[in-house]
């Protein structure tokens, strides 16, 4: 049969079935019940949500952890984990937290500013700034953004079997005080600071290298926008979540913990750079993968779970 046979074999077919026109066109402007929705490389929202209603369809993967991050009153499996952390050795774990960080390379950070402004006036007077300026921020308001994110605020005591001991605090409160999110600092234009990827030290109030020599990173690369001069922005903020570091307490809900600390963090972040007249916006449209990759993390279980962008803005 030739060609032009089956296209008119093919017309006569749709003509004698007309409605077959309109159900196909119906399935390419309604992604959520196309039959090849699934089967495609770019799957849509409403492709995704479709998952809920047929058990052949990927599931709503967002759906499935509300339903299963506290299934029932009756769930002890939380409990169960809770209690292990009461142990002798999660305890110490907790009080020499600090042990994780590094001293040799660090970079020393001044003392944060104490900022005067009110917090209604903070509160009232932030809003999401993209228009920024390519003016350097100071090493020292890149240090008060990130006390106020992330720092150090006061200890806990607690006893252990050799003493009392103390649990240090933060900021922003955490799940169980585990604080499985990382801050990593992208610097690209502040003085006193070689351009590259640091992450933040809460317990020294230091920086440290995320590669040996720091390497210039290339915002614009990263990002997925076009309403933002990548190459003007101070810094950026990326927000490493730890999968493990709290889900062997919590299980499934230890995401929705860390999710919620992300939260706290980012809102004393927008809160400090208002007070100190800078500009901010939260992206939600960056490369992943690639900012995983280049920050060593193995998208496993450490992810990358937050940007933001901070700098000076237009006068």
């Amino acid at each position: 049969m030739s060609l032009k046979d089956s296209q008119e074999a093919v017309s006569e077919y749709l003509d004698q079935h007309a409605h077959l026109a309109s159900v196909a066109m119906f399935g390419q402007q309604h992604t959520s019940i196309s039959v090849y929705s699934t089967s495609t490389v770019v799957r849509a929202p409403e492709a995704v949500v479709r998952g809920r209603w047929s058990p052949t369809v990927n599931g709503f993967i967002g759906e499935e952890l509300l339903l299963n991050h506290r299934r029932s009153g009756r769930d002890l499996g939380m409990q169960l984990g809770v209690s292990r952390y009461y142990g002798h050795d999660a305890v110490l774990s907790s009080v020499h937290s600090d042990l994780r960080e590094r001293e040799h390379g660090a970079v020393e950070l001044p003392e944060p500013r104490r900022l005067k402004t009110g917090l209604t006036s903070a509160v009232g007077g932030r809003r999401s700034g993209r228009r920024f300026s390519g003016r350097a921020a100071g090493l020292d308001e890149l240090a008060t953004v990130l006390w106020h994110g992330q720092g150090v605020t006061g200890e806990l005591p607690v006893t252990v079997q050799d003493g009392a001991a103390t649990v240090a605090l933060r900021t922003v409160p955490s799940g169980g005080g585990l604080y499985p999110i990382r801050l990593v600092v992208l610097a690209q234009n502040v003085k006193g600071l070689a351009p590259g990827a640091y992450e933040y030290q809460p317990h020294g109030h230091t920086l440290y290298p995320v590669h040996p020599t720091p390497v210039p990173v290339a915002l614009s690369d990263l990002l997925w926008t076009a309403d933002v001069e990548a190459d003007k922005v101070s810094f950026a903020l990326v927000y490493v979540y730890d999968l493990y570091a709290n889900s062997q307490k919590y299980g499934d809900s230890g995401l929705v913990f860390a999710l919620i600390e992300v939260g706290g963090i980012a809102q004393n972040v927008h809160l400090a750079r208002t007070a100190l007249g800078m500009i901010a916006c939260d992206q939600g449209g960056y490369d992943k993968q690639g900012l995983e990759q280049f920050l060593g993390q193995d998208g496993m279980s450490r992810h990358v779970v937050h940007f933001t962008l901070v700098g000076h803005g237009e006068v």
